[in-house]
């Protein structure tokens, strides 16, 4: 089963460091549950120091207030190190840091409460309810770690949602320290077997480097020379296309703005698939998965196949509030999701 996180203990001996938590994943979406967090939390045993290292762009709301909870009321102090990026519920995550340090080219987002809802007029008024009752659990959050009003808090959750470079993140108290521009591939280098999962983007920097042309070869198009898009640049595109949820996986310095275009679109023809397929709730999860590398006719074949499963056999889904019946397929088709993003 695929990892969202990974806990590394201390090495023996002297001088060693403190534990370390890798968040580099969308939180929770893998069947992997924040009680297995706890339970890999509590293995480590009585431990005086935890470092975090967070590179994601959030996840199930839930997952992460529980793992924000765990880490707030540990004994140990706690560092964060924001990698690359910390968005929605992993921004959340971020705060029960004693210490919270991003990089000066690493970026925070927090953004309102989102949610996906279906059944009666009923239905959906009790789930408004709970996802207001979701934003003041975010701002409770927000507060103990930057000191702002919830006048403020109120004008940062805004449904776009609002990023930050780690300057702005560290004047508005979300941050601590920000230390020097780090490369993301150099965390890779240090030790890529550390991660569940290598994000595509690092691994494809990791791969060996193409031949050297002849020498009498004609210099590259200018297509080839587009320059890495900026960090903000990034951020925006995706906002304004509707899938903020993608910016983590693109701040890998080198992504162009035509990369960035390309993943955008994907994302757009999956999310597309699944609607056609009456199977909206699949959006995310596959989203996540072709930016991991699963190709877009796959995610649209795993949808159109959830699709046809779903009158087989029908089963309740009690992880989210007011939940309606799901199809036995969405089981199937994110093990047919992780068997092939796992390969």
């Amino acid at each position: 089963m695929a990892k969202w996180y990974d806990i590394k203990a201390a090495a023996d001996g002297g001088g060693q460091q403190p534990p370390t938590i890798y968040i580099y994943d969308e939180i929770g979406y893998w069947g992997v549950t924040a009680k297995d967090f706890a339970d890999d939390l509590k293995a480590l045993g009585p431990v005086t120091a935890l470092t975090v290292r967070i590179n994601s762009g959030g996840g199930e709301f839930f997952a992460g207030l529980a793992i924000g909870n765990l880490l707030r009321t540990h004994p140990a102090k706690v560092t964060v190190k924001i990698d690359a990026f910390a968005g929605s519920i992993a921004s959340v995550i971020a705060m029960a840091g004693d210490t919270v340090e991003m990089p000066s080219n690493a970026m925070m987002m927090v953004h309102n409460v989102s949610w996906w809802a279906s059944g009666t007029a009923e239905d959906l008024r009790e789930t408004a309810d709970v996802m207001d009752q979701m934003r003041k659990s975010l701002i409770a959050a927000y507060r103990a770690k930057t000191g702002l009003d919830d006048a403020k808090l109120d004008e940062l959750l805004t449904d776009g949602g609002t990023w930050m470079t780690a300057a702005e993140a560290k004047e508005l108290g979300f941050c601590d320290v920000v230390t020097d521009a780090v490369d993301a591939t150099n965390f890779a280098r240090v030790d890529p077997a550390r991660f569940a999962k290598v994000p595509t983007a690092i691994a494809a920097k990791l791969a060996p480097p193409p031949p050297a042309p002849p020498p009498d070869a004609p210099p590259p198009a200018a297509s080839d020379q587009a320059k890495p898009a900026e960090a903000r640049q990034i951020a925006d595109l995706c906002a304004k296309a509707g899938f903020p949820e993608l910016t983590a996986g693109l701040l890998t310095g080198t992504a162009t703005e035509a990369d960035v275009t390309r993943r955008i679109e994907d994302a757009r023809k999956v999310k597309d698939a699944c609607a056609r397929f009456r199977r909206p709730d699949m959006a995310r999860n596959l989203i996540a998965a072709v930016a991991s590398g699963l190709t877009v006719d796959a995610a649209c074949a795993i949808a159109n196949e959830a699709a046809a499963d779903r009158d087989e056999s029908v089963v309740t889904d009690t992880s989210r509030p007011n939940s309606q019946p799901q199809a036995n397929g969405w089981d199937k088709a994110i093990n047919t999701v992780n068997q092939r993003t796992a390969r």
